[in-house]
C-alpha cells in the first residue's frame, strides 16, 4: 500500500476487510490494488497523485459497480497523506454527468483534473471527518 494512502486511512479509521474473513478473497478478486476500503458503513476509493500538477484516474468499472448498489460510497483524491478532496456518490455522478470528469476510452478511466471545488477539500484528517459528517446529514 502507498505510504500516503496508509497514513490517510489509518488517520480516519478506514480499513480493509479482515484477511481471515470469507469476504477477503472475494474483495481481493474484485479489487486487486489497495485503494479500496470500508469507512464507517460505506465503501471508499482512495487515489493519490504525486505529480506537480495533480490528476487522478478512476476506473469506470468501479464507479459502475458501486453505482449498482443503493448505498453511498466515497472517492478520496489525495495529494498527501493528509490533504485532498472527497466526493460522495451523488457528487461523483454529478461530475461525470456534467462532463467535468471525462472518460478516456483508451483505458476506460475517468480523468480528474483540478481545479476542484474548495467545498470538497480538506487538509487534515479532522477536516475530512467534518466534511463526511456534513455530507451524511
Amino acid at each position: 500500500m502507498d505510504a500516503e494512502i496508509k497514513e490517510f486511512t489509518e488517520g480516519i479509521g478506514a480499513r480493509e476487510p479482515d484477511p481471515s474473513s470469507d469476504a477477503y478473497n472475494v474483495f481481493r478478486t474484485l479489487f486487486k490494488r489497495q485503494n479500496y476500503f470500508f469507512f464507517n458503513s460505506s465503501f471508499m476509493i482512495v487515489k493519490i497523485s504525486r505529480t506537480d500538477k495533480p490528476f487522478w484516474g478512476v476506473g469506470k468499472k468501479f464507479i459502475d459497480f458501486f453505482n449498482k448498489g443503493k448505498e453511498n460510497y466515497y472517492l478520496v483524491l489525495l495529494v498527501s497523506g493528509r490533504e485532498g478532496w472527497v466526493f460522495d456518490k451523488h457528487d461523483i455522478n454529478y461530475h461525470i454527468e456534467m462532463g467535468y470528469w471525462k472518460l478516456n476510452p483508451k483505458d476506460d478511466n475517468y480523468k480528474i483534473n483540478p481545479p476542484l471545488k474548495d467545498k470538497y477539500s480538506f487538509s487534515t484528517h479532522k477536516q475530512f471527518l467534518e466534511i463526511i459528517n456534513a455530507i451524511s446529514r
